[in-house]
């Protein structure tokens, strides 16, 4: 099995450039096939299923976030790199909103774009986080790490990419994960909107944009009642956001107030 992913899409119009990082990833031992299109990427995932894509934002039918944000709404949950000729953190914020796992604008250097993907697939597998899942979890007792043959509430599995919430098991994107496990991890304490942005998203200057609220209203809607009524998944009014373990039995009068509106970032 490849260590990095065991099959790839690459989405860019340019032949040149396309050529070019068609070499790249099969030199890194990763099966990739080529769409030109948005239509040509569609018909191809319908066809076959991929881990990994990458992909351009200036195609000729389109922008490439058109097939990102789609992907998203369908439960597609490989990772996504989009490649973009403008590097404004705007376009960054808008691109990780509509679901892309990284963003990388042009030009770029083969060293940069080849220890993105091998980030990406760290993530996937879990790598970059079974550590911390496995020692804060033994510590707070409130969640188990390891796969089990009863699956607990709120387990977590890193090499899958998947947390057991109320109605079973959910498979979640990179970020989903990442910002699942963050706030599961925080034991109910408050976590920022600076913290998440720098430890889910590795910002290092912090946009204002609402990037958290939007992840957070994905998570709920993969694991709550009603995604506009929380019970999990909270947002403290002026604060940051945090998880409740119990649900709805411990929630406090300010976070009732304000499930719905985020911090205004």
């Amino acid at each position: 099995m490849n260590e990095l992913f065991a099959s790839a899409l690459l989405v860019e119009d340019e032949p040149n450039l396309a050529s070019t990082l068609l070499i790249a990833l099969r030199k890194l031992r990763i099966p990739v096939r080529h769409a030109s299109t948005l239509k040509e990427a569609r018909a191809a995932l319908k066809a076959e299923n991929c881990e990994f894509i990458l992909l351009d934002r200036a195609l000729p039918d389109g922008d490439g976030l058109q097939l990102c944000q789609g992907l998203r709404k369908t439960g597609f949950a490989g990772a996504i790199l989009v490649l973009t000729a403008s590097g404004m953190i705007e376009d960054r914020v808008l691109g990780l909103n509509a679901g892309a796992d990284d963003y990388l604008p042009k030009p770029f250097s083969w060293e940069e774009l080849e220890a993105r993907i091998r980030a990406l697939a760290r993530r996937r597998l879990g790598f970059s986080l079974a550590a911390s899942v496995t020692d804060k979890a033994m510590k707070n007792g409130t969640v188990s790490a390891a796969p089990i043959t009863t699956p607990q509430l709120w387990q977590m599995d890193p090499d899958r990419l998947r947390v057991h919430g109320p109605r079973g098991w959910v498979e979640l994107t990179v970020l989903e994960y990442k910002l699942a496990s963050r706030l599961i991890l925080a034991g109910g304490a408050i976590v920022t909107r600076d913290e998440l942005l720098k430890d889910v998203w590795g910002f290092t200057l912090l946009p204002k944009t609402r990037t958290v609220d939007h992840f957070l209203g994905r998570l709920r809607r993969h694991f709550e009642r009603n995604p506009e009524t929380p019970d999990y998944f909270l947002t403290v009014r002026g604060a940051g956001y945090r998880f409740n373990l119990e649900g709805l039995k411990i929630r406090g009068a300010n976070e009732l107030g304000d499930v719905r509106g985020g911090l205004g970032g």
